[in-house]
């Protein structure tokens, strides 16, 4: 199996090495990663401004490079012009704090697996969902487990797992769960900058919204104990929504007089 490890840490990320560790046993590894911190970057691409690639220094690692872009130009560019071969599977992560409920749309850990999915790769995101919180043990030894599964049981195309684990010891896990999107997102997050007048500045960690989550979302699985495995695909059209929007009257052409 072939597999292109990528991040949005920074390729120097303890989560990363930790990643490194528990798959390389399990295929051929490719490395291409942001040459430094890239969170919160989403799905941006640097499309007006050129980016470096320099060969990186990774023991037993043939393909690892640095990027200094986003984590999505990281597989882009492994993918189309990088690596001799096209990755059977590409892994994202492991990323220092959630990537679950809202957070997904600012990840750049998912952004990553996304990326892969457009370029018909199947991707896994893995998240440790703590800022504080340093043992990747956990996160990455189910990582390579559901390695095991992909190659074993298979991936849908079109469809991307996001992996998010909670900050607890291997034998605290309660086990791993399917589970849906839920509703986190961060309130009174941004707060004037202490020392730099007229500058602003993101808390991690912040308090989320008081927001009841349904028992089988990520957020909640994960919050319970478990590690929640949630499929994501790329198409985005709410169609729970699209019988009440079919009666608005999209054939008027009044407006256009």
């Amino acid at each position: 199996m072939r597999i292109l490890l990528t991040n949005d840490d920074g390729i120097d990320a303890p989560g990363f090495k930790a990643l490194y560790e528990a798959i390389k046993p399990l295929g051929e590894i490719a490395i291409s990663a942001p040459d430094q911190q890239a969170s919160a970057t989403g799905h941006s691409i640097s499309l007006n401004t050129p980016f470096k690639v320099q060969s990186g220094s990774w023991p037993g690692v043939e393909h690892a490079y640095r990027i200094s872009s986003t984590p999505a130009d990281c597989v882009r560019t492994a993918v189309l012009r990088l690596l001799p071969w096209k990755p059977d599977l590409v892994i994202s992560g492991i990323n220092q704090g959630a990537n679950y409920g809202t957070l997904i749309l600012y990840s750049g850990t998912v952004a990553a697996a996304a990326e892969a999915v457009i370029l018909g790769i199947p991707a896994i995101a893995i998240s440790l969902t703590s800022h504080t919180y340093k043992n990747f043990e956990t996160s990455a030894k189910f990582c390579a487990q559901l390695v095991k599964w992909v190659e074993k049981m298979g991936m849908e195309p079109g469809m991307l797992l996001n992996v998010n684990v909670p900050p607890i010891e291997s034998h605290q896990i309660k086990g791993s769960a399917l589970t849906h999107q839920g509703k986190f997102r961060h309130i009174d997050d941004l707060e004037p900058h202490s020392e730099l007048a007229g500058h602003f500045s993101y808390i991690l960690n912040s308090p989320s919204t008081p927001t009841e989550e349904h028992p089988d979302s990520d957020v909640a699985k994960v919050h319970e104990g478990y590690i929640s495995v949630t499929p994501l695909h790329l198409d985005l059209t709410a169609r729970q929504h699209w019988t009440p929007l079919s009666k608005w009257p999209w054939n008027d052409r009044g407006w256009v007089d």
